[in-house]
C-alpha cells in the first residue's frame, strides 16, 4: 500500500511555492511596464502631432517640451474662439441684427446700417469706440445689398471694427452709442 497520501507520494517544497509566486509577480509587473510603454508611446505621439498643427511652434531640432505644445494649443484654441465668435457676429449682422459683438483678445462689432449711408458714418462709429478708450485696431465699411433685394429696401452697409480688448460693460456701451447712430 502506498503512503498515507493515496497511490501518489505527493512532495511540495516551500522553494517551489515561492519560485512560483515570483515569477507569476515578475511577469504582472513585465506586464505592467509594458503597457505603461504603449501609454508613453501614445502620448508622446500625440503630443508630437498636436505640435504639428500648432503653427506658433518653433520648428528647430529639438522639439518643444510638453508644457510648451499645451500653452501653445491653449492660445491657438482661444485665438479660434475669437475667429468663430467673430465670424458669428458676422454672420448675425447679416440676418438683420442691427449691432453684433464678438470679443476674445480683440473686439470686433459688426453693425449693419440702412442705406443710403450717412456722410462720415464710418468716423462716427470709431469715434464711438475712441470716446469709450477703446483703441481701434481696423475699421471697414461695405455695401450691403441693394434696391430690389427681398427686403424692397435699399440696401445698406455693414461696418466692421476690431479695436483692442474692452471690458464687457464698455464693449456694451459702445454697442448702444452704435445703436443710435444707425
Amino acid at each position: 500500500m502506498a503512503a498515507a497520501g493515496g497511490p501518489f507520494p505527493l512532495e511540495l517544497s516551500l522553494d517551489t511555492a515561492a519560485a512560483t509566486a515570483a515569477a507569476e509577480a515578475e511577469r504582472r509587473r513585465q506586464h505592467e511596464r509594458a503597457g505603461q510603454r504603449r501609454r508613453h508611446r501614445r502620448v508622446t505621439a500625440l503630443y508630437a502631432e498636436l505640435a504639428a498643427m500648432l503653427p506658433k511652434l518653433p520648428t528647430t531640432r529639438r522639439s518643444a517640451s510638453k508644457e510648451k505644445i499645451v500653452e501653445a494649443a491653449v492660445e491657438r484654441v482661444r485665438a479660434l474662439e475669437g475667429v468663430a465668435a467673430a465670424l458669428e457676429a458676422l454672420r448675425r449682422a447679416g440676418r438683420g441684427e442691427m449691432v453684433a459683438v464678438s470679443s476674445h483678445a480683440t473686439v470686433t462689432v459688426t453693425a449693419r446700417m440702412p442705406a443710403p449711408a450717412q456722410a462720415g458714418l464710418l468716423r462716427r462709429v470709431v469715434e464711438a469706440f475712441e470716446r469709450r478708450g477703446a483703441r481701434v485696431l481696423a475699421a471697414a465699411m461695405s455695401r450691403h445689398g441693394g434696391g430690389g433685394g427681398e427686403d424692397g429696401g435699399e440696401g445698406g452697409v455693414v461696418v466692421t471694427i476690431t479695436a483692442a480688448d474692452a471690458a464687457p460693460g464698455v464693449v456694451e456701451m459702445i454697442r448702444a452709442d452704435i445703436a443710435r447712430i444707425s
